[in-house]
């Protein structure tokens, strides 16, 4: 247990650092970052539901399309990346289901696609984009931490033992109360004046990301699989690292596209 904790700890601060240093940085970057994140994503999607049959053909729809998505967003163009992988994952289930097979391979593109183009889009809304993304990163990195050690100290009744069996109501309100309190806390220090709206907004944010968190969960128990990869020592893969934060990332970047004038960082 002990080693378990100070492997995630330590792989945590490393990938911690880089991120953060990356989000502050912006610009070329920051887009490589979320680029590399999309594409392994695809990358850990595929190499889970490759148990069900994917052909040649399924696999250079879905690098195609990433691809054409990851040069989209580099050269910020988020209209036609949106369209790229909007495209492969139409065409990609329209030749699926001819062959008679599930759609959880054109999913996959939407997920991977969809936080990539979010992620920056949320990050280059200048000149707070970063700190809309610091106040992300806080709900949610503190949401998982709180979760993780509140359901193993406190134990009790499962959140849902069909999905993740050792996921508990206690982690799911240990996380989500420490996902409000950091949120607020790091909105107050970016200088958020409404604390009210904020802490609701956290609380959302929390919630969803861990929605997504019993979403790859469901994935891989569906698929017989105990990680994504193991590229990440002490967590997996990348997608065991950032489940919580591709739904709340997209969560929020259609926030600040469908609520008029909020800004995470000047909410009033």
């Amino acid at each position: 247990m002990q080693n378990e904790v100070l492997v995630r700890t330590v792989s945590a601060l490393i990938l911690g650092v880089l991120v953060l240093a990356l989000t502050w940085i912006g610009g070329v970057p920051f887009r490589f970052l979320a680029v590399t994140i999309m594409l392994l994503l695809f990358y850990e999607w595929f190499r889970i539901v490759e148990k069900k049959h994917l052909s040649a053909t399924d696999r250079l729809v879905g690098g195609v399309t990433m691809l054409a998505t990851a040069v989209a967003i580099m050269i910020t163009m988020p209209l036609i990346a949106l369209a790229c992988c909007t495209a492969g994952a139409i065409i990609l289930a329209v030749l699926r289901r001819i062959e008679g097979h599930d759609l959880y391979a054109p999913l996959g593109l939407l997920y991977a696609g969809f936080f990539g183009i979010a992620f920056t889009a949320l990050r280059g809304s200048e000149p707070t984009g970063w700190m809309a993304i610091i106040i992300v990163f806080a709900v949610i990195w503190a949401t998982d931490v709180f979760a993780f050690f509140g359901g193993r100290s406190i134990g009790g009744p499962k959140l849902a033992p069909r999905i993740s069996p050792k996921k508990t109501w206690s982690g799911f309100l240990s996380g989500l109360a420490g996902g409000v309190v950091c949120g607020i806390v790091a909105g107050w220090i970016l200088g958020a004046p409404e604390i009210r709206l904020l802490a609701f907004l956290c609380g959302a944010l929390s919630i969803v990301g861990q929605i997504g968190d019993l979403f790859e969960s469901g994935l891989k128990r569906h698929f017989d699989v105990k990680d994504s990869s193991d590229l990440i020592p002490g967590h997996g893969g990348v997608m065991d690292r950032v489940d919580s934060l591709v739904f709340a990332v997209v969560a929020a970047y259609l926030l600040s596209i469908t609520w008029t004038g909020l800004d995470l960082t000047r909410i009033g």
